[in-house]
């Protein structure tokens, strides 16, 4: 028997108990027209690959104009986010210097280091507004050329702030030199600018949900329900076993990511990719967010009768054993359902995904 067939046993098995109080005649002919649109299941768990190549979408606010950014994978947006930089924020040149150095550089570590020696030059020059030398940045000099040079924007900052580039003499020769010559018109923009290198945040790259929503045929269904009790059971006790070897043999595998599927009462599944830190609070306010009534409470039961909910929320996906794959029943009170249910489980805008 398929790993289809398996996964939806174990599903009518956990939910017989509230099975009876389904009006399944409903549920399937909603099912009918909508497989009559060429809806296709896309149980097969096999689909889901663990690797890298997940995508991501940025994570832009302020002053930006986001329709220029895209879902990408995630070796694809440092030259993206260079691009959107230096596009939208071409008549700021002191803050698309910022964003460069604080986006554009993959060493974090370093660009710290640039950005306390760049704050350190501009105090000095606020705090000795009458020497000289403190004015003056020697490009040859052993730090400036390791913690300034190599970080891309560190210069177009200093340029933008008044600084430009001289050869003044030094002793019996002459250097290269990053001059601001009069900064007392400027000490506004100083105090600024050291505020905004302080401020100013990178550009975050946020998983993208890939949101599916997922539905089984009406045949599958009629199946599911003609399964007699001791059959479920035995193909539940298999089910677990095989979950259990399944662990024991990826316990090594070091996954980034997760493929979590949730099963409504009225048969829809809601399906999206989690980072394996995440915690179980994105999960639940993943789901709250996609119902129709977001005040409808909830909790999730996993396929070994565990049941999670905000008790938990704190616990991440990979401390829920919720790796590589997920599949959990939504579960709310028969009662609540009952006198309240009116409404489908999910947004109509996630319905127009299935």
């Amino acid at each position: 028997m398929g790993n289809d067939r398996l996964s939806n046993l174990l599903v009518i098995g956990i939910e017989r108990d509230i099975a009876a109080k389904i009006n399944l005649d409903d549920a399937i002919d909603v099912l009918g027209k909508m497989n009559a649109k060429k809806i296709n299941m896309k149980h097969d768990k096999g689909t889901f690959s663990h690797s890298d190549n997940k995508r991501f979408r940025a994570a832009v606010s302020g002053p930006f104009k986001t329709s220029g950014l895209d879902i990408l994978p995630q070796e694809e947006w440092p030259a993206k986010i260079e691009k959107f930089i230096e596009e939208e924020m071409k008549d700021d040149p002191r803050l698309q210097s910022i964003l460069l150095i604080k986006n554009c550089n993959p060493n974090q570590s370093k660009v710290k280091i640039c950005i306390e020696l760049l704050i350190f030059y501009i105090e000095n020059i606020i705090k000795y507004q009458d020497v000289e030398m403190y004015r003056e940045i020697r490009l040859s000099s052993q730090i400036v050329k390791e913690n300034v040079l190599p970080i891309k924007g560190a210069i177009e900052f200093l340029e933008s702030i008044g600084f430009t580039k001289k050869k003044l003499l030094m002793e019996d020769h002459e250097e290269e030199f990053l001059v601001l010559e009069d900064s007392m018109d400027d000490l506004a923009l100083l105090e600024n600018s050291i505020n905004d290198l302080k401020s100013v945040k990178r550009i975050e790259l946020v998983l993208d949900r890939n949101v599916q929503v997922l539905l089984p045929s009406n045949a599958e269904i009629k199946m599911d329900h003609q399964k007699g009790a001791e059959e479920l059971e035995n193909q539940i006790v298999l089910k677990i076993q095989n979950m259990e070897i399944e662990k024991q043999n990826s316990s090594n595998t070091n996954y980034k990511y997760c493929l979590i599927r949730i099963k409504f009462p009225d048969y829809l599944i809601l399906q999206g990719i989690f980072d394996v830190n995440e915690r179980l609070s994105n999960l639940l306010d993943f789901i709250k967010e996609s119902l129709f009534n977001e005040n409808l409470p909830f909790k999730l039961k996993l396929v070994d009768g565990r049941t999670i909910g905000y008790a938990d929320k704190n616990m991440t996906l990979s401390e829920l054993n919720l790796v590589p794959t997920a599949f959990l029943l939504f579960i709310i009170d028969p009662l609540y359902t009952k006198k309240n249910q009116k409404y489908p489980y999910l947004k109509t805008e996630l319905l127009l995904l299935v």
